[in-house]
């Protein structure tokens, strides 16, 4: 279990040296390791620490990569999609799911029901029925449906590539995760991001193989990309890519955000 605590940092007071810093909120978690960086063009720049980290040590971090701050922040306003409050917030019409090459539309109908259920039909459309006045209760029977379908998808999928390079791993969950396309565990359990779904299929399966060779190398050390390479050879290319993964996730997930060190 994570403990979060955010504090705001104002640029605009302490030191000359402060003043050069963009601002930012700290998270402190008890899952994180090391320090990273997380930037979203909605809610801005998040600094990740661990528990009892010392925030002395923090505006020179933020310092150090200011450089890397200033160009995502360009690279979201050229190439992120027009995201007033009402469209990032709008129900999803359709649901392109790019990882397995299926185009889904989304209708509402409303009923009498208090409440609301997502339902797909053979001809890829996803029935929205209920209160559908209550945007929150469609977001989250929509992101069941995704997490179904995730399920029904990226864990066959990972056990696939597993059996055939010769992995071993744990359990396979999916989970709505913001920061993370997934993760694995000291005991070899891993975590897929329904938001996958969205991605195309060469990152999924980049994504899906990075993991699994977590279940041998539960680090980024040299050897762990050198095993990456044997199964993904233009794994720095992929890597790119995925730092832009957020931009085929719709925005009503809130997922549009990038992170630093990947």
């Amino acid at each position: 279990m994570s403990l979060w605590r955010k504090r705001d940092c104002d640029p605009s007071h302490g030191s000359d040296s402060v003043l050069s810093l963009p601002s930012y909120i700290v998270r402190e978690s008890r899952r994180a390791r090391n320090v990273r960086l997380v930037l979203s063009p909605r809610t801005g720049l998040e600094v990740v620490v661990p528990h009892g980290f010392d925030r002395d040590l923090i505006p020179e971090i933020v310092r150090r990569r200011a450089g890397w701050v200033e160009q995502v922040t360009a690279r979201f306003e050229a190439q992120r999609r027009p995201m007033t409050p009402e469209a990032a917030w709008a129900l999803p019409e359709g649901l392109p799911l790019r990882a397995i090459g299926e185009d889904w539309r989304v209708e509402y109908r409303r009923t009498a029901s208090s409440r609301v259920v997502a339902r797909p039909r053979a001809d890829r459309v996803l029935v929205v029925s209920g209160e559908i006045d209550d945007t929150a209760a469609v977001r989250a029977a929509v992101s069941r449906w995704l997490a179904r379908e995730a399920r029904d998808v990226l864990v066959p999928w990972l056990e696939d590539l597993a059996y055939d390079r010769g992995f071993v791993h744990g359990p396979v969950t999916v989970r709505s995760q913001r920061t993370r396309w997934a993760s694995c565990s000291g005991k070899k359990a891993i975590s897929v991001n329904l938001r996958l779904l969205f991605l195309p299929e060469d990152l999924v399966s980049y994504v899906l193989m990075h993991e699994l060779c977590h279940t041998v190398r539960m680090d980024h050390s040299p050897a762990f990309w050198t095993l990456v390479r044997k199964f993904e050879p233009d794994f720095r290319a992929k890597n790119r890519r995925l730092k832009e993964g957020w931009k085929y996730v719709p925005g009503w997930l809130e997922s549009e955000r990038t992170s630093a060190p990947f």
